[in-house]
Formats: structure tokens, C-alpha cells, sequence
């Protein structure tokens, strides 16, 4: 699973991942049957429990996508458990500074050190700290892809929600274009308005919501039922 998706990042194309929010293996074998790249299963948002997370894991096998887990924070032991639980890759909050990036591509090098290269290691910036360091993260190797968290960073900003904000995509541009300049893979959060855009910036990494399709769906449904 990872390697395809390795793949079409070398080659400059877009993946795409959606963000489950629900705790169903199901709905992770049909987020593949829609042709999506990658689930992601958010433990630092959500109260999955482990047994709930290796489920979720196999059905997203089964459906021949990648299972991508946030852990709810940076601790060895949780990242070795959810890698050893079936989990193709990690994306890990608040990478601020390069020990932080470096601990995490050992995190998982050591859970899983006959096959470490075979998953994905995903380090996100949330901070204005972090983004003032990108061009020193950018040179730690074994993070595959850097994705810019706007919403956290948004508050960190002090503009709580405020994710839409003119100072916020400013950071959040200036970020995507350090990332895309050093020739590494960007991650962002993409809706109906922005995914265009954000392709144009050369943000090759997609992560939509659950929650955002279903709204867009149901839209259009009820956008049909009117006379």
C-alpha cells in the first residue's frame, strides 16, 4: 500500500487520504472502493481503542489502501504499538524543531526496523516556530511528507479558528512554498473550495475529512430535491 502511494509522490502526482472520523472498519474498506489513497484514523481527536485501531487497520488492507494513524502524542512506545498493530504510517503533531523530527523518524526505524522504509512518516507543522524552522526540518531525511496543520496553527497564532484568516494562510502559503522549494512532499487540508488551489501550489499531499464529503454529498442531494 505504502509503496504505491511512495510512488505516485516520486512521480508528482496527488494522493489523496480521508480522515475516517468514525470508528468503522467499513467505512475504511469503502473510503478504497472510492478510490481514495489512504485512511486516516486520528487517535489524538477520536476515543478509538487499540482493538478498534488493528480493525481498522486490516479492513483498509483489505480494501488495498494505507491505514495512516495520529497518535496523541510523540511517546516511542505509543508509535511502535500502532506501527505493530498494522498501521502503514504515522503523522505526528507538532514537530517544532529538529530533534523532535529526528526522534521521530527513530521512533519508527526502531519499531520496525526490518521494514522502517516501507512506511510512511508524516512530521506536521502547526507552529509559528516550526515554520521559522523549515528550512533546518527540511534537511532531517526520513520524513516523507511535511503537512502544515493550518487549524493549529491558526490558534498558535492566537486567531482561534481563525484558520482563514489572511495572517494564517500567509504562514500556511509561505510554509508550502518552503517545502515545495526544497523539493519535499507537502501535506495539507483540502475542502471543496481550496483543493484546486492548493494543487497549484504543488501540495501533492491531500488529507479531506469524512465529515467535509458527506456535507458535500448530502448538499447535493437535498440541492436536487428542490422544485
Amino acid at each position: 500500500m505504502t509503496a504505491a502511494i511512495k510512488a505516485k509522490l516520486a512521480a508528482g502526482e496527488a494522493v489523496t487520504m480521508v480522515g475516517v472520523r468514525y470508528g468503522a472498519p467499513a467505512l475504511v474498506e469503502r473510503i478504497g472502493e472510492l478510490g481514495f489513497d489512504a485512511a486516516f484514523i486520528d487517535c489524538e481527536k477520536r476515543s478509538y481503542t487499540f482493538e478498534r485501531i488493528e480493525e481498522m487497520c486490516r479492513a483498509a488492507r483489505a480494501a488495498g489502501i494505507a491505514s495512516v494513524v495520529r497518535p496523541w502524542n510523540h511517546d516511542p512506545g505509543l508509535i511502535s504499538r500502532y506501527l505493530d498493530i498494522g498501521a502503514d504510517g504515522v503523522m505526528v503533531a507538532s514537530i517544532d524543531d529538529v530533534e523532535a523530527a529526528r526522534a521521530l523518524v527513530e521512533s519508527v526505524r526502531y519499531a520496525r526496523y526490518a521494514d522502517h522504509q516501507d512506511k510512511l512518516v508524516i512530521g506536521m507543522i502547526e507552529s509559528p516556530q516550526a515554520v521559522e524552522r523549515l528550512p533546518r526540518l527540511l534537511e532531517v531525511e526520513g520524513v516523507d511528507i511535511w503537512f502544515i496543520g493550518g487549524n493549529d496553527l491558526a490558534q498558535r497564532m492566537g486567531f482561534p479558528g481563525g484558520g482563514r484568516r489572511p495572517e494564517v494562510q500567509a504562514a500556511v502559503e509561505r510554509a508550502i512554498g518552503q517545502i515545495v522549494g526544497a523539493g519535499r512532499v507537502c501535506g495539507a487540508l483540502v475542502d471543496g473550495d481550496n483543493v484546486r488551489a492548493r494543487l497549484d501550489q504543488g501540495v501533492r499531499f491531500l488529507l479531506v475529512n469524512m465529515d467535509m464529503l458527506l456535507a458535500t454529498g448530502s448538499r447535493t442531494f437535498q440541492d436536487r430535491l428542490a422544485p
